[in-house]
């Protein structure tokens, strides 16, 4: 996850950066596994991506 996509797979709303009709919602943006659970943390980022959702189907593209 990032703001560039040529270090990172999605940007912030969990779209990736060559599809832009596919949402990764889950663990699988984090580079590594934490020592800790990441429920907390993977719910609040699928609301993230929710807000992207409809942002691209607001704008009909690329959310960011």
């Amino acid at each position: 996850m990032g703001t560039d996509p040529s270090t990172s797979a999605v940007n912030m709303y969990l779209q990736m950066w060559d599809v832009d009709n596919v949402f990764v919602v889950g663990a699988s943006v984090f580079s590594h596994n934490f020592g800790y659970n990441l429920t907390d943390t993977v719910g609040a980022l699928s609301y993230r991506a929710a807000e992207g959702i409809l942002k691209y189907h607001q704008k009909g593209g690329q959310v960011v």
